[in-house]
């Protein structure tokens, strides 16, 4: 049996290079007996939550509606992070109350005020509390307030849809006895346009982005086992946590995109895909990741650097387009993949951008 290219314990395991939580391929490359179970699935596992709860792929599977497997949990990313990172905090200005208030995607353009907790202090600042499916128990609610620690509060304000009044209703009351619903009730509606979104971005995103680019150079030069001593900084990297600023030294932004008919702003139209490719040149090995190529989000492609030594296997490259089915999921597939030609997926490298930029 192979060991773990991690931890030194039996590869016993089937990963994924593209996350499942970006649903089912068919056809995909797959990384075999590389990584134990605890590594993949736990170890390693937070850094594909983070990815797709929390960072910009997260609000591309809601907008398309995208679900991993059937066995993970569901979670709502506009109420909680994920493996450290903070939710999804998208927010437009509410012309009925005057202030600015917090939204979710439902899918697409379909987006409603978030179940919510609003508060105005005395100098104008407001705070948003969202009340999330799980928090039933009113010394959950009273902690979660107490910790924004409010002062001069002179307006106060709970949306929510009327469905939800069951329980939202005897929550908030059972901490603030005096509340008046009548008077202070929103209900939820729908917003078109004029949204913004904010998205913090920690160290597990970018190793998560490094990971992916990683196991998938192996699935195409398998001549390398992962554990070569030429790969020891890159798998540092990925499994420990550190400074974001790290994230530099291996990943940095591609000037072009993984796609050639996308140079010159060009978009797809239409349909939706991801691109993983890898490459061996000038005896440096390296992957490349473009996430969520779609015609209504400029996708960022990230090159990452696995090793500065020297290799001595024959130099070429591979890359395979993750496409969508337009028409959605087919059986459990909600898509296939297609290899693609290695001289028209990557180009001529241009000097890299910075992932992560002065603080």
């Amino acid at each position: 049996m192979r060991t773990c290219i991690y931890c030194g314990n039996g590869a016993d395991s089937l990963e994924h290079p593209l996350p499942a939580a970006f649903g089912e391929f068919q056809d995909a490359p797959m990384l075999a007996d590389r990584l134990c179970k605890t590594c993949n699935n736990q170890r390693l596992g937070v850094l594909d939550e983070q990815l797709s709860r929390c960072g910009p792929e997260a609000v591309l599977r809601r907008f398309y509606g995208i679900q991993g497997r059937s066995s993970h949990d569901i979670v709502n990313s506009h109420y909680r992070g994920s493996a450290g990172g903070s939710r999804l905090k998208m927010s437009s200005f509410d012309e009925t109350l005057g202030m600015d208030v917090e939204l979710e995607i439902i899918r697409g353009t379909e987006v409603r005020q978030t179940r919510q907790l609003i508060f105005k202090e005395a100098s104008g600042a407001v705070h948003c509390l969202p009340l999330p499916d799980s928090m039933r128990e009113p010394n959950q609610l009273r902690a979660t307030f107490e910790k924004l620690g409010l002062k001069d509060i002179t307006e106060a304000h709970v949306i929510y849809a009327p469905e939800e009044s069951d329980w939202v209703e005897p929550l908030v009351k059972a901490v603030w006895p005096n509340v008046r619903f009548a008077d202070r009730t929103v209900s939820a509606r729908s917003y078109q346009r004029g949204v913004t979104v904010k998205i913090e971005l920690t160290d597990r995103y970018f190793r998560a982005i490094a990971k992916m680019g990683f196991h998938y150079f192996l699935t195409q030069f398998p001549q390398y086992s992962g554990a070569e001593v030429q790969f020891a900084a890159i798998r540092q990297f990925i499994a420990n946590d550190g400074p974001v600023s790290l994230a530099n030294e291996f990943i940095g932004e591609r000037q072009t995109p993984l796609l050639g008919n996308l140079f010159n702003g060009g978009h797809p139209d239409g349909w939706q895909a991801h691109i993983l490719a890898a490459e061996i040149a000038g005896g440096v090995c390296r992957a490349h990741v473009q996430l969520f190529i779609c015609e209504d989000f400029p996708s960022r492609p990230y090159t990452i650097t696995l090793s500065k030594g020297p290799s001595e296997a024959v130099e070429g490259g591979h890359g395979h387009m993750y496409f969508y089915f337009e028409n959605g999921p087919k059986g459990r597939f909600v898509g296939e993949v297609y290899e693609l030609d290695f001289a028209s997926t990557l180009v001529p490298p241009l000097p890299l951008k910075p992932v992560v930029g002065e603080p």
